[in-house]
């Protein structure tokens, strides 16, 4: 057997992806993540050779190429051919492996495929087992696409002399066995919470240290998978991202924060992740979603019974004393979220390889709980839908030993036109049910951006048609005259000394008669004028942690002030608060009072938007009147 290799451009790359739509393949990328924890690299089977569907009791193999059939029959698959066999305490997992240590090791001879959540079954042998339920598959590549560490591509192709390569391949199953599914959530709103609910009570009544628990969202989908997987890759690359096409109806991919395994020379390294928040826009956004991540103690806790877990999976198989945390907590910012991640590394034992890991890992306490087979009772008992390929793994082994694995996450299985997406988060005694629904939604929500269902959070419109059209701006003494000014073109409105709104900033007094929206200190003497402020030392470059008391979403603001609010006028409506109550935004018929400034470095798009929405109102209101 011969490979040829050669250079191959990112457009032919995106070209063969796309055209996993309808043909028979599997991609694999580690397209993000921490340098030095991810190692960048991406594996695309363009050209299948043979399908190796994975049983409880074995694997069963189909040629799809005529190089597949040819390779079938060869000598070098002689001896595995001749064990291979179903059923009567046979393992897929040692087949697996035989089959790769029938070729010269070598990094681009290797399996990529993908296992359901309950491959955790192929760790028990049985006499007889279900044999007809595939709990997975692997590719075998006649040609395959790779690109490396530095985003350069080239492509691999497998030959035997004497064999067409321009043959085409066996007629594909497209459309067969894939079980139809209807749009429909596993719970009603709400139904989530009460779950977890239950499953408190279960924790602190079994011998349970942890528990993760899930549901399936289930949506019509009309974008075709490989163009919403684009549109999530470019939006919300991660360090697993896979799309796989089974063959038989399924079209799987997504884009996961957890590498679960790395595989190299010998050592094997997880990844565990645990906690997510919403990441908020900008780099003060950034900082203040990693600021609550890592201050979330229940997260922190969760985080440290996964690794551990993965201590007490991976023991057996390492040297003694050499598995350890070489990373604690380390955060990973993602386009929508951002994570924690432990990295916990050890020295194979000898006899010990990369199928022993994945085996030892399958259901990885991540997604069940601690211990394990406890709570794969508890989740049987609570789910309302089978996991199916959620928390199963994308698996990449080389006949020379190095693997990766990624768990599958943040995933969307498409049959017909309908496209299931399943969340869910791990639990310990003291975790918030209501918390954890609002994470589950906000896990779901890249994916149907993909799909065109929701659309992103994203800056309002600021074109000409939409802004307002201009203000007078008053920022006398101000020492941010032109941060306003800009802030204010940013938000596509324009000064104008006949503007018949007004920005009032620094010492000016209120002009008679037009609308105000005042920021700052400005904003606090006019509120003295009807309710009750008093001065402070002055408090400059603060940073406030608010909510918006409309639509709960938070941000962050900066408090350049010398005075407090003590009373709100009455009649005032509170727009935002600090979180611990204290009202940022006022708006009254004819004033609104931002006690912050919105042009500040530190303010996030939600509290520029505040602003406006202020000018906003008052230019539509003022447009009326004329």
């Amino acid at each position: 057997m011969r490979i040829e290799r050669g250079a191959c451009s990112p457009g032919e790359a995106e070209q063969a992806l796309a055209a996993l739509d309808d043909g028979e393949g599997l991609y694999f990328g580690v397209d993000a993540g921490i340098a030095g924890l991810h190692p960048l690299q991406a594996t695309l089977v363009t050209r299948p050779a043979l399908r190796i569907s994975v049983f409880e009791d074995g694997v069963g193999v189909r040629a799809l190429t005529a190089f597949g059939r040819a390779l079938f029959d060869s000598d070098v698959l002689r001896d595995w051919r001749s064990n291979l066999r179903r059923g009567g305490g046979a393992s897929a997992i040692e087949q697996l492996r035989g089959f790769l240590h029938s070729f010269e090791a070598s990094p681009d001879v290797l399996l990529l495929g993908a296992l359901r959540f309950d491959a955790h079954r192929l760790t028990v042998i049985r006499a007889r087992a279900n044999d007809r339920e595939e709990l997975g598959v692997f590719y075998f590549p006649e040609r395959m696409l790779r690109r490396d560490a530095h985003g350069q591509w080239r492509f691999v192709h497998l030959a035997i002399d004497g064999v067409d390569a321009g043959t085409d391949p066996a007629p594909a199953m497209n459309g067969h066995g894939a079980a139809a599914i209807h749009p429909g959530d596993d719970f009603p709103p709400g139904g989530y919470a009460q779950m977890v609910a239950r499953a408190l009570t279960i924790l602190r009544e079994r011998p349970l240290v942890s528990l993760t628990l899930s549901q399936s969202y289930r949506r019509r989908v009309s974008v075709p998978p490989s163009q919403a997987f684009a549109r999530l890759r470019a939006a919300n690359p991660a360090p697993a991202s896979f799309f796989l096409n089974d063959g038989r109806g399924l079209r799987l991919f997504g884009a996961s924060p957890d590498l679960q395994l790395v595989v190299s020379r010998g050592e094997v390294q997880a990844l565990p992740v645990c906690g997510t928040v919403a990441r908020r826009p900008g780099a003060q956004g950034e900082a203040e979603s990693l600021r609550e991540l890592f201050n979330e103690e229940v997260d922190a806790a969760a985080l440290a019974v996964c690794s551990d877990a993965l201590r007490n999976d991976l023991a057996p198989l390492c040297e003694p004393g050499s598995l350890r945390l070489l990373d604690r907590r380390r955060p990973m910012s993602l386009a929508t979220v951002v994570h924690a991640v432990d990295r916990l590394a050890g020295r194979l034992r000898r006899g010990c390889d990369a199928w022993d890991a994945i085996a030892a890992t399958a259901a990885p306490v991540m997604l069940t709980g601690t211990p394990r087979d406890e709570a794969l009772r508890a989740i049987a008992e609570l789910e309302a839908s089978p996991r199916d390929w959620y928390g199963g793994m994308v698996v990449q082994v080389a006949a020379d030993g190095d693997a990766l694995v990624g768990t599958l996450l943040r995933a969307a299985a498409v049959r017909g036109d309908v496209a299931e997406v399943r969340t869910g988060g791990d639990l310990l005694a003291d975790s918030s049910p209501e918390r954890e629904e609002a994470e589950s939604r906000l896990k779901t929500r890249s994916l149907w951006r993909a799909f065109g269902l929701e659309q992103a959070q994203a800056a309002h419109s600021t074109s000409p048609d939409s802004a307002p059209a201009s203000v007078r701006l008053l920022a006398e003494s101000d020492p941010f005259s032109a941060a306003l000014i800009d802030t204010l073109a940013a938000l596509g409105i324009r000064c104008a000394d006949d503007a018949r709104v007004c920005v009032l900033a620094g010492a000016a007094p209120p002009p008679a008669g037009l609308p105000v929206v005042a920021i700052g200190d400005s904003a606090y003497r006019l509120l003295a004028t009807c309710g009750e402020v008093e001065p402070v030392p002055a408090e400059h470059g603060r940073v406030l942690h608010c909510r918006r008391d409309d639509t709960g979403e938070r941000f962050t603001a900066a408090r350049y002030a010398t005075h407090r609010l003590l009373r709100a006028p009455a009649g005032w409506q509170i727009v935002a608060s600090e979180l611990n109550g204290d009202p940022v935004a006022l708006f009254s018929p004819l004033a609104a009072c931002l006690l912050y400034r919105p042009d500040s470095l530190l303010c996030d798009e939600v509290a520029r938007q505040l602003l406006r929405e202020a000018v906003t109102y008052f230019v539509a209101r003022a447009a009326v009147n004329r």
